[in-house]
């Protein structure tokens, strides 16, 4: 079953998917605030991947790996929608 959240993500890196013991699929919407850079525990705005305001992505998650967020400034808001594999 899918499970959805609307997450803040700050200036520090925010956990947006939690590891799982089986692969899922995500769909993000950067529903607003700016910009957020995903990757993994360690993403800063240098490292990761630029999500532009008003963007929509599918992002698979393997096994045991979590997606974070991270804004340069701010609070920014997240929709994941994540279903198991």
């Amino acid at each position: 079953m899918p499970t959805s959240a609307q997450i803040t993500v700050t200036t520090t890196a925010t956990l947006l998917v939690a590891a799982n013991i089986m692969d899922q699929t995500v769909l993000l919407h950067n529903l607003g605030g700016g910009a957020v850079y995903l990757g993994d525990a360690n993403v800063t705005t240098s490292n990761g991947y630029k999500f532009d305001n008003g963007d929509k992505l599918q992002v698979p998650v393997g096994d045991h790996e979590g997606l974070y967020g991270i804004a340069a400034s701010g609070t920014h808001t997240i929709a994941v929608l994540s279903q198991v594999n």
